[in-house]
């Protein structure tokens, strides 16, 4: 905020200073000119002959000239203290009085900014908070950071003065006068002219008595008769001309303060006729208003009436219905206990089918594991074969380490055991799942056939409606009119029934289907994870896998018994199982015959049924007519009754308007009194301030005339001073350049000087090799005589021990020669280790990539799995009471939200947006490219919600390069690096294009970009500025971290840069910037993730498991938008709230990278 503000006020005060310069440049000239041609030199020559004509032209050129107004003051009434006289020339016999007037008082506002002993905020913050800037429509001291700035200027880059106005040159030539054929005395200097540096002021009855008496000396006694005469008729004309100005400045603030009181006047005026007609407006509404309500007095009033006569029919109806009701309990018994009896018959119907299709699944998962089994068996074959190879060239190292490989085989083999109890346990909790949801199945059905039968009997009862007319012509074609719609309404609720079985059926099979899938992913999940422990064990044991084996060769034989044997169990318990299967066909065709015998005697209740239907519907007949009349009683009842209902609470809705409309109108008419009040109030004080703003304007006008003057000569001895700091300049920049000369040679001297050493250092540690050498050499020589000196005395004694020697030597050869060997057969193993080493490592790597995939198609598939499930909820929930079953897994779908949301776009400076279709689920955010993704369940990125931090909406200094409409729009996520899954396809894209790369320049793992500043930034390696005004020194700032440096550090390749923090702390959080499509999704996507956040922030874990992670598997994140640091950028979260630094999504991807 401190950039723009700068730039917004720096824009509107420079032209403003430029064009106060040009204008008082101008009026500069001018004043010259009327100096010029204004200033009369009187130059008389002082004759003895002529003293009394001389001392009369002294008097009468005396005068107090106004500079500014070129005015002739008088002199006895201005008092001393106000007026400053200067007296040149006495001696020439020539007086000129000038006059300026003090400087003009200076405010309590401005005293309040400049003087230190009575500046603002020396005792409390309270002092600026009561300054008159804080006391603004538009801000207060609290809220000033909110608040938009007035100007927002548009900059293209820091260099940006397209906001200044250019200096035009006045290219106005000087004026000059031409110079007079004809001598005149006033191109002359001075004459007799002097200057004291002293203060020669007098008071002004002292230099009347110095004229006079200078006068006296200089002219004879008889012309001073004369001389006071002349000076009295001066005295009174000025007085008569300083009384006549006075009355002229008494009427011009009379005109002043006249022309104020009739402006204050009209504007009075203009206030009370507004206010006559806000007044009018508001007395028409209320008549509108009153009309209104007693309208809908009148309506409410003519349906109470309505409603009276209603309930009395009503209740004549429900007499008649209770008799009715008597005879249809009795009936309604006897066609019970039948459908009891058949429902009995189904359920067990239902039992033996469930039976049988429990006894196939069971077989189809036998039939699985053995080819699982079968698959496993030729895996293990291949292995055997493998280590068959391997054995024959390892034979020599494997005795030492077969212990160990005893343990690790016992190991596995209680790993295998637990495994085998897991998924027998996983196998009995699936059965478990099944049996129950078969049971709500059937319990959903029986309330459907419940639902279905009422529906059935609604409908029967509207049909015998419409032939409410022909029932009194003719009861027998009625009879078997209702027998014909009876069967009709049996025949659909068996279609019905038969069509939601089948529904229910397909929904079980998709299920089946959906539950199949996910069991196959989550088994491929984990045998992706026991590989990879297999691999990391191998790659972790790379030197005793040789030992291994050939371990294995032994075992190998072992284990091949065991698999021949447990083949033959298996094709047993195969034998068996086809046995079962046997039995349990008997069982399904006895089963069958059972189920026939049960459908004959389904048929023979049928024929009781209808029987008893055709007794029942005799008796109905007059039931249902009685029914339909009192049901449209009812309904039409029901119906007054919610009109009664709705117009009482619309009465009362009105009633509370009005109340609330009458409390506001109370509460505006006080606020508009009080603001009345304070507004003429105001308006009083602004009289009063106009008043002395007049009297102040007047003043000033004439004070600022008699500054100019003052500010001539100070301009005159600037232009003096300007010239002399140019020299100056130009001096230093000579000694800079000079300098830097100096110190270019003082580095080659010390260069030199250091290089001298250097060689010093090196010649004197030769020296001294030299010397040992010559003396190693010497003693060498010295004990060579000695030892053929003994040989030649013991030459016979010692040829034995000769030929020992030189045994000793052939075995050393061999010896070497064999070590050769073994290293370089060991040199071979390394390199083959390694190269193993490496494709198991690249192998990880890509099951690491296949890992993330399925993890995130899981959690896709999660999602849908979640969607299908309250499917099902609200299915059962339209189908079922109040009272009807609630599932465990049942989930709201208000968890769930999903829609098209934009994320920033890569490698761009400027915001541009990619539009990607995101899902909420109750467990993670999913990002997918296109819709077609998203049926695919093919999401490119997703974010775990446990490990979200906070969600809020962004301000213009989080994004201030991104468009101001797009801000409203804009929402942040802060979230946990371990939250963030990532396709590898993005990551490995994102860094190739070369424009990119080029634009910084990598050092300790920042990203620096090369950039000017022009306002105050300090360098984080030195103490040197690194900004200037107009010509600032090259700069860089990593676009990571925001560090910022010298250029110079780097190219002098200094270690002073600090590495980048970014890049190698990884237990950061990070953040991400979406657009919406409009600011009430904005609030509904904030709102609604703000409340699937953890109350418990989630934990970060540790630097050191961050570190451990494979390389691969590190995530990555949408690239950074805003590359400059706070306050624009987002915001940190601070250290008591966990000690967790916001990491920049671009940063985060170029950590990924280097890693």
């Amino acid at each position: 905020m401190s950039h723009t503000w700068q730039a917004q006020t720096a824009a509107p005060l420079q032209p403003c200073t430029q064009r106060w310069r040009r204008e008082e440049r101008g009026t500069r000239q001018k004043r010259e000119r009327k100096r010029q041609r204004k200033s009369v030199f009187c130059r008389e020559r002082a004759e003895a002959g002529k003293a009394a004509a001389a001392l009369e032209i002294v008097f009468e050129s005396v005068r107090f000239v106004d500079v500014a107004s070129c005015t002739l003051i008088p002199q006895p009434s201005l008092p001393l203290s106000s007026w400053i006289y200067i007296i040149s020339g006495m001696t020439a016999g020539v007086c000129v009085f000038c006059v300026w007037a003090e400087e003009a008082p200076l405010t309590v506002l401005v005293l309040s900014l400049l003087c230190r002993t009575v500046r603002l905020g020396r005792t409390s913050v309270d002092e600026i908070k009561c300054h008159p800037f804080f006391k603004n429509d538009q801000w207060t001291f609290d809220n000033i950071r909110e608040t938009v700035a007035p100007v927002v200027p548009e900059l293209s880059s820091d260099i940006d003065t397209a906001n200044f106005d250019d200096i035009e040159d006045d290219k106005r030539d000087a004026e000059t006068f031409p110079p007079p054929k004809a001598f005149v005395g006033n191109q002359l200097p001075f004459i007799g002219f002097t200057y004291f540096k002293e203060d020669q002021q007098l008071p002004l009855h002292e230099l009347w008595v110095e004229v006079c008496n200078k006068a006296i000396l200089f002219f004879p006694r008889n012309a001073t008769n004369r001389l006071d005469k002349l000076v009295k008729e001066l005295d009174k004309e000025m007085n008569s001309r300083q009384r006549v100005e006075a009355s002229l400045r008494q009427l011009e603030r009379e005109r002043a303060l006249l022309q104020h009181q009739s402006t204050e006047t009209l504007r009075k005026v203009e206030i009370e006729a507004d206010r006559k007609r806000s007044l009018e407006n508001e007395l028409n509404n209320l008549r509108d208003q009153l009309e209104d309500l007693r309208r809908r007095n009148q309506n409410s009033q003519i349906s109470n009436e309505k409603n009276i006569q209603l309930q009395k029919q009503l209740e004549e109806a429900n007499v008649v219905l209770q008799a009715e009701q008597e005879a249809a309990v009795k009936l309604k018994k006897s066609q019970g206990e039948v459908q009891k009896q058949v429902q009995s018959l189904e359920v067990s119907l239902r039992e033996m089918q469930e039976k049988c299709s429990q006894l196939e699944k069971s077989k189809m998962e036998l039939e699985k594991q053995l080819m699982g089994l079968q698959a496993e068996l030729e895996e293990e074959r291949r292995d055997r074969n493998l280590g068959t190879e391997t054995i024959t060239d390892l034979q020599g190292r494997i005795s030492g380490l077969e212990e160990q490989v005893k343990e690790l085989k016992s190991s596995l083999s209680k790993v295998q055991s637990e495994k085998k109890q897991l998924q027998e346990k996983l196998n009995d909790l699936e059965k478990e799942k099944s049996n129950q949801e078969i049971d709500l199945t059937f319990k959903l059905k029986s309330l459907q056939q419940s639902l279905e039968q009422e529906e059935a009997e609604h409908k029967a009862t509207k049909a015998k409606l419409a032939d409410k007319n022909h029932i009194y012509q003719s009861i027998e074609e009625a009879k078997s009119e209702a027998l014909k719609e009876m069967e009709s309404t049996l025949q659909e609720e068996r279609s019905l029934k038969l069509q939601v079985e089948g529904k229910m059926l397909q929904l079980e099979k998709d299920h089946s289907m959906l539950d199949c899938d996910y069991k196959q992913v989550q088994q491929r999940l984990d045998e992706l994870q026991a590989q990879k422990e297999k691999l990391s064990e191998e790659v972790r044991n790379l030197n005793s896998r040789l030992e291994q084996e050939i371990h294995k060769r032994s075992l190998s034989q072992s284990e091949l018994k065991m698999q021949n044997q447990q083949v033959s169990v298996l094709r047993s318990s195969e034998k068996q199982l086809k046995q079962e299967l046997n039995h349990l066909l008997e069982v399904k065709q006895l089963l069958e015959k059972q189920n026939q015998e049960l459908r004959r005697e389904k048929q023979e209740a049928d024929g009781q049924l209808k029987e008893l239907k055709d007794q029942l519907e005799a008796e109905q007949y007059f039931t249902t007519l009685y029914k339909t009349q009192i049901r449209e009683l009812k309904d039409e009842c029901e119906e007054r009754n919610k009109l009664y209902k709705e117009a009482q609470q619309r009465l009362a809705e009105y009633e509370e308007e009005r109340d609330s409309l009458t409390s506001q109108l109370e509460a505006s008419l006080t606020k508009a009194d009080s603001e009345q009040l304070a507004r003429s109030i105001a308006e009083e004080q602004y009289s009063d301030l106009e008043k002395e703003k007049i009297m102040k304007e007047l003043e000033i006008k004439d004070m600022m005339a008699r500054h100019k003057q003052e500010l001539s000569d100070k301009e005159a001895t600037i232009s003096s001073l300007e010239e002399s700091n140019r020299t100056l300049t130009v001096d230093v920049a000579n000694l800079a350049s000079e300098k830097e000369e100096l110190n270019n040679q003082l580095k080659e001297m010390q260069q030199r000087k250091e290089e001298e050493k250097h060689m010093n250092s090196l010649k004197l540690s030769f020296e001294k090799q030299l010397q040992n050498e010559r003396t190693l050499k010497i003693q060498a020589v010295n004990k060579l005589a000695e030892v053929m000196n003994r040989r030649e005395t013991v030459r016979g004694g010692h040829r034995s021990i000769d030929t020992e020697v030189h045994r000793k030597e052939k075995e050393n050869r061999k010896l070497q020669l064999e070590l050769r060997a073994e290293k370089e057969k060991l040199n071979s193993t390394i390199i083959k280790y390694q190269k193993e080493l490496t494709e198991m490592q690249a192998l990880i790597a890509e099951e690491n990539q296949v890992r993330l995939e399925l993890q995130m198609a899981l959690d896709s598939k999660d999602s849908d799995l979640e969607q299908l499930r309250c499917q099902l909820t609200s299915l059962s929930v339209h189908s079922l009471d109040s009272t009807s079953i609630s599932s465990g897994n049942d989930l709201d779908m208000d968890s769930r939200l999903e829609g098209w949301i934009s994320l920033p776009t890569k490698n761009t400076k400027r915001f541009g947006w990619d539009k990607k279709y995101v899902v909420v689920s109750s467990k993670k955010i999913l990002f997918y490219n296109s819709e077609q993704d998203r049926e695919q369940a093919n999401p490119f990125m997703t974010l775990d919600i446990d490990k979200l931090f906070h969600v809020r909406p962004v301000t213009q200094t989080d994004v201030y390069r991104a468009d101001a409409k797009e801000i409203p729009r804009i929402f942040q996520i802060l979230y946990a690096n371990e939250g963030e899954s990532k396709r590898e396809q993005e990551v490995v894209v994102e860094p190739t294009p070369f424009g990119d790369r080029s634009s910084y320049i990598s050092h300790k793992g920042h990203e620096f970009i090369l950039t000017l500043y022009h306002f105050p930034s300090s360098c984080e390696a030195c103490t040197r500025p690194l900004w200037h005004v107009f010509k600032p020194p090259p700069a860089l700032e990593c676009r990571r971290c925001h560090t910022k440096c010298h250029k110079d550090h780097l190219d002098r390749k200094e270690e002073v840069i600090v590495p980048c923090k970014v890049n190698y702390d990884m237990s950061t959080a990070k953040e991400l910037l979406l657009l919406s499509n409009s600011q009430e999704e904005q609030q509904r996507w904030v709102s609604h993730l703000l409340k699937r956040i953890p109350r418990k922030h989630p934990t970060m874990s540790p630097p050191s498991a961050a570190q451990n992670t494979p390389p691969e598997a590190t995530p990555h994140s949408s690239p950074r938008l805003s590359p400059r640091p706070s306050p624009r950028e987002s915001p940190r979260m601070s250290a008591h709230r966990g000690a967790i630094k916001i990491q920049p999504s671009r940063q985060q991807q170029s950590s990924g990278k280097t890693r």
